[in-house]
């Protein structure tokens, strides 16, 4: 655990909520670990187990990296050598967070959150070296609402 320990970045906010927060974090030997805890004293915490885990895209990409139980439900990913300008559920604006840049840099970690576990696909705007392009990104299949229900 104690390897475990941000790096010199720190913790990085990913939500926060009247009764906790979620975070992540790049350790020494760049694992990327996440956790959230909550009033109540519960918490979870999780770290990648090998360094770059998944690895960078290139030359671009976007990966899903994990689920944060708050109170609602988060979902951590990250973009590779671009940035998320912005997204949508439907065609309804959806907040996106910038949580950090890890990875020396080649990835950008994103948040995005719902009140209810969600399934479907949100629509992300990327911007790569000036081109914009859009990307779908799943939210995965636990749950009976999609995005639109949960907004």
């Amino acid at each position: 655990m104690e390897d475990d320990a941000p790096g010199a970045q720190g913790l990085m906010l990913a939500e926060v909520w009247p009764t906790g927060a979620a975070y992540a974090w790049e350790t020494d030997d760049r694992r990327l670990c996440w956790a959230s805890l909550a009033e109540s004293g519960s918490s979870t915490r999780a770290c990648a187990s090998e360094p770059l885990t998944p690895p960078v895209k290139s030359p671009k990409g976007v990966v899903p990296l994990a689920t944060l139980f708050t109170d609602g439900w988060v979902r951590l990913f990250a973009a590779d050598h671009q940035e998320v300008t912005s997204a949508t559920c439907d065609g309804t604006p959806l907040k996106v967070r910038r949580v950090g840049t890890v990875a020396g840099g080649a990835r950008t970690l994103y948040a995005v959150r719902f009140t209810d576990y969600t399934t479907g696909n949100i629509t992300l705007r990327l911007n790569y070296k000036g081109t914009t392009s859009e990307a779908p990104f799943s939210l995965g299949d636990i749950g009976d609402r999609t995005c639109a229900e949960t907004l």
